[in-house]
């Protein structure tokens, strides 16, 4: 069992591991004049796992030099001799999953060698499937380069009339994009604005899911893994649609719907705000309670979040936490 935590790119233990994991290659490869990199460009996250507070394996991971926007390359995974066998790659690589899912990445890529059957073996049994070579050794026959697809990660903000999902919404974009993210906020509401709609289709949602299905490929084409989307969720396939919109050549995407709320006061308050007078201001004021009662209905969402009395940004990273982004 290892405790797994980041450290900075100069760490020195870190650094250690480094010298040894690079004499261990040139013995196996009879390479004496091996050197591999120490300082990295585009640094996602440097992982130590520690065994009783001894610094015993590491991997490192960044955005690919090599790829598409989106791909994170793993690099420097290593494991001291005398603690392998106790799974320890397979959790480094299991965290280092989630700090990639986490960042916005679609791809996880990899350069491996032929000399390294426990690596090998390890990523042949999570899912890495072989790719095209790449980089300084792309043409070494001995080189193997593996890679894994991430499914898309979607939130959607949902909320009543005047609850703030958009404000939040756009919140959870700056507090991602703030921390180095690959992520995409869609404010579903606006591609819905269209007139006049079908009496089969009151409030957009046909067009809003043909739409969704042709962007959501582009998004993911320029390497955005984390789409935050706002939109009212009130019919239970509704999650089920989202889905199958986002759906990739990986399969289906993990989806969130969080909820935030506000006081009905409140919400009348940013209703006239933004409209102060007019048949769309009363139709709002009736709407947001009368939604309000069927989103706490049906109850479809993962979390609910309170969203008065403190700016959206505020909210949006309580509902980060709360769902773990």
């Amino acid at each position: 069992m290892i405790t797994i935590r980041e450290v900075e790119p100069d760490d020195p233990e870190a650094l250690a591991l480094w010298d040894e994991q690079q004499q261990e290659l040139a013995e196996r490869y009879d390479a004496p004049d091996l050197e591999l990199e120490t300082r990295f460009s585009s640094l996602l996250v440097s992982l130590v796992g520690y065994s009783d507070d001894e610094a015993v394996a590491t991997v490192v991971l960044r955005w690919s030099p090599h790829h598409e926007d989106g791909a994170v390359e793993v690099k420097r995974l290593y494991v001291k001799p005398d603690h392998r066998g106790h799974g320890h790659s397979r959790a480094l690589m299991g965290v280092a999953e989630s700090f990639a899912r986490r960042a916005g990445a679609t791809r996880l890529v990899l350069e491996t060698g032929d000399q390294q059957p426990e690596a090998l073996s390890l990523y042949d049994s999570i899912g890495y499937t072989r790719i095209a070579g790449y980089g300084e050794w792309k043409d070494d026959e001995g080189t193997l380069c593996y890679g894994r697809t991430l499914p898309t990660r979607l939130l959607i903000v949902n909320g009543t009339i005047g609850a703030g999902k958009t404000a939040v919404a756009a919140g959870v974009l700056d507090a991602l994009g703030d921390r180095g993210a690959r992520v995409a906020f869609l404010d579903a509401d606006a591609v819905c604005q269209a007139a006049p709609a079908r009496e089969s289709d009151p409030y957009h949602q046909e067009l809003l899911f043909a739409a969704m299905s042709r962007l959501a490929p582009l998004y993911r084409q320029r390497g955005y893994g984390c789409v935050v989307v706002a939109r009212v969720v009130e019919a239970p396939e509704d999650r089920a649609r989202w889905s199958l919109a986002f759906a990739s050549e990986v399969g289906a995407p993990e989806v969130v719907v969080a909820r935030v709320t506000a006081p009905l006061d409140e919400r009348r308050a940013r209703i006239d705000v933004r409209e102060p007078e007019g048949r769309w201001r009363d139709w709002a004021h009736a709407r947001t309670v009368e939604l309000d009662d069927v989103l706490e209905t049906q109850a479809l969402d993962d979390v609910v979040v309170e969203n008065s009395g403190r700016s959206a940004r505020d909210t949006a990273e309580e509902l980060l936490a709360e769902i773990g982004w």
